[in-house]
């Protein structure tokens, strides 16, 4: 078969039946794409460390988790408890394997959508795409774009029919994980004291999981209350994901 090689004339005449010029549109994302590269990349942001740590607090959960350190071994560790951690945890529950333990983070299962609770907040996506599981959980999303509120809902619900939350480390964090050649399984320390034995592990701590601040003049001077918008302060603004910050009046 003899390569073909399209001119940008020969293109226009294949997209001639369609009501717009694709090739005018890649273009035009192309140049709106690059007007938002920076050279400096994730250079850009200021790092939430040190004076900045504050902004990683969890301001959603009433009250500490309380337990002992745990030593235990398992079969898989899945780290993270958003959709690929709570999907992880479903299909390894659908071949048989029980013996699985989550490690997350925030207070509950949600990832994404236990962090971002701002007003309004909303996926961007249909919520028949976006939300894994629907056939499994017998469950119709009760918005073309679901809202935060139903989507954390629904990643509980999830957890609660695999019957993830009796396996599930919660308010903990990964601090490291070393191979053990002697016997064949990953060594997983936590910030809580654990140490968990696995003979595998699934990651699923996803891209979102650490606000970013913008590096701007004055930041490290303001000396006015601050959150960041995966965090929400409701205490401060008043109101709550469905509006009405009454406090900012």
């Amino acid at each position: 078969m003899s390569e073909i090689t399209e001119g940008t004339e020969e293109k226009k005449d294949r997209f001639s039946d369609l009501d717009y010029d694709p090739v005018s549109l890649r273009d035009r994302y192309r140049e709106e794409r690059d007007k938002r590269l920076r050279p400096d990349g994730n250079d850009q942001y200021v790092e939430v460390i040190g004076e900045f740590a504050h902004f990683l607090d969890d301001p959603y959960p009433d009250e500490r988790i309380e337990r002992e350190s745990l030593h235990d071994d398992v079969d898989v560790v899945v780290v993270g408890g958003g959709f690929g951690g709570l999907q992880a945890g479903a299909r390894l529950r659908d071949a048989g394997i029980q013996d699985i333990r989550v490690i997350e983070k925030g207070g509950d299962f949600g990832g994404t959508w236990y962090w971002n609770r701002y007003p309004g907040a909303q996926c961007d996506i249909e919520s028949y795409i976006y939300l894994p599981l629907l056939e499994e959980l017998g469950y119709v999303p009760k918005e073309k774009y679901a809202y935060a509120k139903e989507i954390l809902d629904y990643s509980q619900a999830i957890g609660r029919h695999y019957d993830l939350y009796d396996n599930a480390l919660f308010q903990t964090e990964v601090t490291e994980m070393r191979w053990d050649d002697v016997r064949s399984r990953w060594i997983v320390s936590t910030n809580r004291g654990d140490q968990v034995n696995a003979r595998f592990v699934a990651m699923a701590n996803g891209p979102l999981n650490r606000p970013k601040l913008p590096g701007i003049p004055g930041i490290t001077d303001f000396q006015g209350h601050t959150f960041h918008t995966s965090r929400w302060d409701y205490e401060y603004t008043g109101g709550g994901p469905e509006g009405g910050l009454e406090k900012l009046r």
